[in-house]
């Protein structure tokens, strides 16, 4: 029963996560295109909406999935059995603190979601706190709900939800109604790709420092990437992510150059540009699934420091 709780875990981890970063992209994308009037920006405005509330939906569920399967785990019982133990992890323990926390805050997002693409600030703010109990309940939470280690592993909860979010949402949304000749659409639309490469550029960056601290301080030496499943499962991490940072630096220095030049101009050079583009930025989009699988496994699993594999 414990390794059936525990893939089960897993699962819903990362439907949570890849919720919570479709909520960040889009609200990012939102906020971009919050002035634009052009024909393309009026047809992707509607959907980025509809793509929000499917995210609130998804985590709202998984969010009370995720509480089940954490009760049923710690009182030892099966998920029929669950709903007692329910009770005595909400009032209880500091996870069920932080889960409410979190819900409260998912609560509010949703609300924001549903009432249209108004008020960001609200919605940026509520996904804040709402990130902020899920590293509550991380590996860095065991050293307290504030300091240093916390805070990076929040910070790092950002950025990646920044960055997986602003990929998917262009690859499977924005970019897939290509804009028209119109030209206040190829305006918006360049506008919308060069913002997406600068966040996507500084959210890389501020993830490789963040993850190299967390590493740090949870492996101690580079002996810790060999020999347990934490370290296995943080190189794995690690490849998927300089794989989708490969194919986002492909993408911004080999595409997104001819793609904003095309835009300036007419015709099918810059369909073609576009498909181009929002291909790779699919592919990416995979790897960066593949990333948070990778990262539902790690926060289930005790690094060395905590088993006594290193000395």
């Amino acid at each position: 029963m414990e390794a059936e709780l525990g893939l089960l875990q897993r699962a819903v981890t990362v439907i949570l996560n890849l919720s919570f970063a479709v909520l960040v992209g889009g609200s990012a994308a939102s906020l971009w295109l919050r002035a634009a009037q052009s024909p393309w920006a009026a047809a992707l405005l509607p959907r980025l909406r509809r793509a929000l509330l499917a995210a609130s939906g998804a985590a709202l569920l998984a969010d009370v999935a995720i509480l089940w399967v954490e009760a049923a785990s710690m009182a030892e019982v099966p998920l029929a059995e669950a709903l007692p133990a329910v009770g005595s992890v909400l009032s209880a323990t500091r996870y069920g603190l932080a889960w409410m926390i979190g819900a409260a805050a998912l609560a509010v997002t949703a609300a924001s979601c549903a009432a249209g693409l108004h008020a960001p600030a609200i919605r940026i703010a509520s996904l804040g706190v709402l990130l902020y109990s899920r590293s509550m309940v991380s590996h860095a939470g065991a050293a307290g709900d504030f300091g240093w280690a916390i805070a990076v592993d929040w910070v790092h909860l950002v950025l990646t939800s920044i960055w997986v979010g602003e990929v998917i949402v262009a690859g499977l949304l924005a970019m897939r109604p290509l804009p028209d000749d119109d030209a206040a659409s190829r305006s918006d639309c360049a506008h919308y790709v060069a913002a997406l490469s600068r966040s996507a550029t500084v959210a890389l960056a501020g993830i490789v420092v963040t993850g190299a601290i967390s590493a740090w301080r949870v492996l101690d030496s580079p002996a810790g990437l060999v020999g347990n499943p934490y370290g296995g499962t943080l190189l794995v991490k690690l490849a998927l992510v300089l794989c989708a940072a490969a194919l986002g630096g492909a993408n911004r220095f080999l595409v997104m150059p001819a793609l904003l030049a095309a835009l300036q101009g007419a015709g099918q050079p810059q369909r073609t540009a576009s498909r181009r583009f929002a291909r790779i930025l699919q592919l990416e989009a995979a790897m960066l699934l593949g990333v948070l699988i990778a990262a539902a496994f790690l926060t289930s699993t005790p690094p060395p420091m905590a088993d006594g594999t290193i000395q």
